[in-house]
C-alpha cells in the first residue's frame, strides 16, 4: 500500500463542474467534489439522483460531457477502467463482478495473476497473498472454494478484499456493506480506519445513514444530479438534515401497527424440511396475508431455506404443505404455476433480472405463456399494458418501459424485480433482501406495498439483514443461526425490546423475554 506522500489536507482527487447527459435526462449537472488524502467521503443521494454515473466517470467507465478531474493534482482524463486503476482509482460496486467457476484465491488475486502471465505463476504464493486480504476483510472460508457456491455476503467481502489487493491509493466503495452482517461490517470499518491512517482515501456510496456517520468524515449529498448544498463535514450535519437534502423534504416514517393473526388459516407449512445446501430440518407456519420477517447474519441459512420453498434447491427430506395440500417442489417453475409461491432475488443482476432487456420484458417473464395468442406468438400490446401498469403502481421511474433495465439506478432495478414477481399473481411471495443498497425515501415506498400487499391477503416471507426494518414491518420474526430456526418471536414493534430478543437467539443466548407475553394492539410510534 502507497503510504502518504504529502500533508493530511492535500487533495487526493478532484471533480470540478462535472456534466454528464443521456438520452431524456441530465444525470450530473455541474458537481464539484474534492477528497482530503486519507479521508472517508460519504456521497449520498436517492437512486437515480446522479451518484453511480459519478462513480462511473472517476472509474474511467464513461467520460463526462464537461468538466475535469484531478488526481493528485494533475489533470486527468481517462478512457478506460485500466487507466483510472494505474492512477490508484479502484472501485468496489454494488453488483459484484466476479468469475464464478475460480477460486476465492483466483479472484482476489486476478489482476496480480493477470500481470504474471508471462511468467510462471507461484500458486502457492498467490494463495498466501490471498488469505491475507481474506484476513483483513473478515472472511472466513477456504480460499480454494469455488466463488459459485458461495453466497451473496461472501461474494461481496470477495469484492472488497479484491480491491484491497489492488494497493489502490483511492477506494470508491458502492454499498459495500448492503450485503454482509454486522459482524462483517464492523470489520470492514476497522479495515477502513487503519488504511486511511496509510492515506488511503474513500469515496463511500451508501443508504445506510447510521453507518455514514460511524465511518465517513465529510459528506456531499446529490439530488436531480446536482450538488444538493455544499460538502459538510459529518460534525456539523444531523441525520435529519441529510434526508431534508437528499429528498427535498422531512423524512416521514410509518408505524406499523401489531396485527392479530391468531384465527387466520395457514398457507404454507414446512415440517422438518432438508436439502442439500439447507441440511438441518427447519420447520415453521406462514398465515394468510401475513408479514413472517426472517432473520440471521450471512451465512446463517435464510436464502438456503427460501430456495427449497421455490424448488431451485429442491427438499431431499421432510415436508411442504401449500394450504394443506402436500406439495413436491423440485422447480422454480412448478413453485410459480402450480403452488403460486413466488421469489424476489436479493441478486438482481445474477438472479432476478435480465440487465440488456427491456423493463417490459423483464417484468413480463415470469409470464410469457398467459401472454401468448392462440398461434403461439408473444402479445406485444399486453405485455406492454403488464409494464405500464407496473410502472404506475411501484413508480418505476423512466421516461419508457422500453428502457434496458442495465440503465436504470438500483432502486429502479429492485422495483421492476418486485414488479416481475408479483406480475405472476403469486399467493406467497418470498422477498429476499428487497431493499438492500435503494434510497431512504424508495425504501419507504417498499415498505408501503409489503404491507399494502399483505392487507389484501398475500402472505410474505421477509428475508433481510436490516433489523430495523424487521422489526418495522414483520407480524412475527424467525431467527436464523447455523443453518437453523434457533427461535420465533411474536413481535411488538418496539424497538429496544425486540433488537435484544434477536440478538440473544443470534448468540445462542436464552430469551430475555418469555415467549407468551401478548403483544400490545395498538399502534406504535417507530423508533429505530
Amino acid at each position: 500500500m502507497n503510504s502518504m506522500r504529502s500533508g493530511q489536507n492535500d487533495k487526493a482527487m478532484e471533480v470540478v463542474d462535472i456534466s454528464k447527459n443521456f438520452p431524456g435526462v441530465k444525470a450530473l449537472d455541474s458537481v464539484s467534489m474534492s477528497l482530503a488524502r486519507g479521508e472517508v467521503h460519504a456521497l449520498l443521494g436517492e437512486n437515480g439522483a446522479g451518484k453511480s454515473t459519478l462513480i462511473k466517470i472517476v472509474a474511467g467507465v464513461i467520460a463526462p460531457d464537461e468538466g475535469q478531474m484531478y488526481v493528485d493534482g494533475e489533470a486527468v482524463h481517462f478512457s478506460s477502467p485500466r487507466q483510472a486503476f494505474l492512477s490508484g482509482i479502484n472501485v468496489v460496486h454494488q453488483e459484484r463482478n466476479l468469475v464464478p467457476t475460480f477460486t476465492v484465491a483466483e479472484n482476489i488475486m486476478l489482476e496480480h495473476i493477470t500481470e504474471r502471465s508471462a511468467q510462471l505463476i507461484d500458486k502457492r504464493a498467490v494463495y498466501r497473498e490471498a488469505e491475507e486480504y481474506m484476513e483483513m476483510v473478515g472472511l472466513k472460508v477456504s480460499p480454494f472454494r469455488l466463488v459459485e457456491a458461495l453466497s451473496a455476503g461472501q461474494k461481496q467481502m470477495i469484492e472488497i478484499a479484491k480491491a484491497l489487493s489492488a494497493q489502490a491509493n483511492i477506494l470508491l466503495l458502492d454499498e459495500p456493506t448492503a450485503s454482509i452482517s454486522l459482524k462483517e461490517a464492523e470489520s470492514l470499518f476497522d479495515t477502513i480506519r487503519r488504511l486511511q491512517v496509510q492515506g488511503v482515501t474513500f469515496l463511500f456510496v451508501s443508504h445506510k445513514l447510521e453507518e455514514i456517520f460511524q465511518i465517513a468524515d465529510s459528506v456531499t449529498v446529490l439530488r436531480d444530479g446536482k450538488k444538493a448544498g455544499p460538502t459538510q463535514s459529518l460534525r456539523d450535519v444531523s441525520r435529519a438534515q441529510l434526508v431534508t437534502l437528499m429528498v427535498g423534504r422531512a423524512e416521514e416514517t410509518r408505524g406499523y401497527p401489531v396485527r392479530d393473526l391468531a384465527e387466520r388459516e395457514p398457507v404454507l407449512e414446512v415440517r422438518d424440511v432438508r436439502s442439500t445446501y439447507s441440511p438441518r430440518a427447519n420447520s415453521f407456519k406462514l398465515f394468510e396475508g401475513e408479514i413472517l420477517g426472517w432473520y440471521g447474519l450471512v451465512g446463517a441459512g435464510r436464502t438456503e431455506l427460501a430456495r427449497v420453498l421455490i424448488g431451485f434447491d429442491p427438499a431431499t427430506a421432510g415436508e411442504i404443505r401449500v394450504r394443506g395440500v402436500p406439495a413436491r417442489i423440485a422447480e422454480v417453475s412448478t413453485a410459480l404455476q402450480r403452488w403460486r409461491v413466488g421469489y424476489v432475488s436479493e441478486n438482481r443482476q445474477e438472479e432476478g433480472l435480465f440487465l440488456p432487456h427491456s423493463i417490459t420484458r423483464n417484468i413480463a417473464a415470469t409470464i410469457w405463456s398467459r401472454l401468448r395468442t392462440k398461434l403461439g406468438i408473444l402479445d406485444v400490446r399486453q405485455e406492454t399494458q403488464l409494464a405500464e401498469k407496473y410502472k404506475a403502481a411501484l413508480d418505476i421511474r423512466t421516461p419508457t418501459v422500453r428502457q434496458l433495465v442495465s440503465t436504470l439506478s438500483g432502486g429502479n432495478r429492485q422495483k421492476v424485480s418486485i414488479a416481475k414477481g408479483l406480475a405472476a399473481n403469486p399467493d406467497v411471495l418470498i422477498m429476499d433482501e428487497p431493499t438492500v443498497g435503494i434510497d431512504v425515501k424508495t425504501k419507504a415506498e417498499i415498505h408501503e406495498l409489503i404491507w399494502d400487499l399483505a392487507q389484501r391477503g398475500m402472505s410474505i416471507i421477509m428475508v433481510s439483514s436490516d433489523m430495523p426494518e424487521i422489526i418495522q414491518l414483520a407480524d412475527r420474526i424467525i431467527v436464523f443461526r447455523d443453518g437453523q430456526i434457533s427461535g420465533e418471536l411474536q413481535n411488538t414493534k418496539e424497538y429496544e425490546p425486540m433488537s435484544k430478543r434477536i440478538m440473544a437467539l443470534i448468540l445462542g443466548e436464552t430469551d430475555p423475554v418469555a415467549d407468551h407475553d401478548t403483544p400490545s394492539q395498538e399502534r406504535k410510534e417507530w423508533k429505530p
